[in-house]
């Protein structure tokens, strides 16, 4: 932010009043970067904290401002978050994902304390980012809420808000790839990644994210990338139809197949919708170049298979999966990595 002069559209606002830059900020925030943020805080002593740039710089500023709270004993310190991806809806959720680099794992702080006050979404602000990162957030996007849609704990107004940004994620994720200076489809894709974080922010998510969380700490791979990698066979697996004389499918079928519909996809039957569901996010993966697999990633199967029993105790315990619509073990991990290796 500091860097592209992006933080001079803030700044110029503040010409009047004292502030100061805190820009220790460095994909999947670590616990250092949070520890070096309270001490500026406590120099500082701000009474608002405006937190510009992606997931990770707003997940930062949130774990700096419920610590600096905590430790520091104030109140009443105003967060504004300013986005400028269309990714994780970090702006108006209570959650937040610090990176613990020694252990090689992710946490999810959840917490009311977190969410921010004030929340602005600009899409002149996304304008400029690259088209692979247009289609890791976008798909970050898509999997929020479709592990929202699906979450146990789901109930009427998250899902009108997944459906809608799933809706608006099939319809502009790949034309704001495209072409990035297209202020409609970046502007829709802002609203999805908003109304997505709304809704997991009632629903919470699922293994989806339990995985992903995993595989970053261990093996570094972006975050949306990573989620888009899954997501087919998370789909798959959540949806639990097995041979092909079975009628009687289950609830989070279903609904993966209200989705297809929802899409105008071929949905004759149960089955065929959520086949059709997992084809189309293929289609798009495609469309947009992205790896669909982790050796795609220039991660080498060794190292995966090194990992594999970590990152399923890991995927385990994580928080999403406590929602998740199918009770998972560690094999069940496994086998879902063996799958995208």
């Amino acid at each position: 932010m500091v860097k592209s002069n992006a933080i001079d559209k803030i700044l110029v606002h503040l010409v009047n009043s004292s502030y100061e830059v805190f820009s220790d900020i460095v994909p999947d925030p670590p616990i250092e970067t949070i520890v070096s943020g309270v001490e500026v805080f406590n120099r500082v002593m701000p009474d608002v904290i405006i937190a510009l740039g992606g997931g990770s710089a707003i997940d930062a500023s949130k774990a700096i401002m419920d610590f600096s709270k905590r430790i520091l004993k104030v109140s009443n310190v105003e967060f504004i978050a300013i986005p400028t991806t269309s990714g994780t809806g970090s702006e108006v959720t209570s959650f937040s994902v610090i990176t613990d680099k020694q252990k090689g794992a992710k946490y999810p702080l959840v917490s009311d304390e977190l969410i921010p006050n004030i929340a602005i979404l600009d899409p002149e602000l996304v304008k400029t980012v690259p088209n692979f990162i247009t289609a890791d957030t976008g798909m970050d996007v898509l999997t929020h809420a479709i592990e929202a849609y699906v979450s146990t704990d789901a109930n009427d107004f998250s899902d009108a808000l997944a459906e809608k940004a799933i809706k608006l994620v099939f319809e502009y994720l790949t034309k704001a790839y495209k072409d990035g200076s297209d202020l409609c489809a970046r502007e829709k894709m802002h609203n999805a990644s908003c109304l997505a974080g709304l809704a997991f922010n009632q629903a919470s998510l699922g293994i989806n994210h339990s995985i992903a969380h995993a595989i970053g700490g261990k093996l570094h791979v972006p975050h949306g990338r990573t989620n888009s990698i899954l997501l087919p066979h998370v789909i798959e697996f959540n949806a639990g139809i097995e041979g092909y004389s079975n009628t009687k499918y289950s609830e989070t079928a279903q609904k993966y197949a209200q989705i297809a519909n929802l899409l105008g996809l071929n949905n004759s039957n149960i089955r065929i919708g959520v086949k059709s569901l997992i084809n189309e996010i293929n289609k798009m993966q495609k469309e947009m170049n992205m790896p669909q697999n982790l050796s795609q990633c220039n991660i080498n199967t060794s190292d995966v298979s090194s990992v594999e029993d970590d990152i399923a105790t890991l995927a385990v315990k994580d928080a999403c999966t406590i929602t998740n619509p199918k009770q998972v073990t560690e094999k069940d991990i496994i086998d879902i990595l063996n799958k995208i290796k």
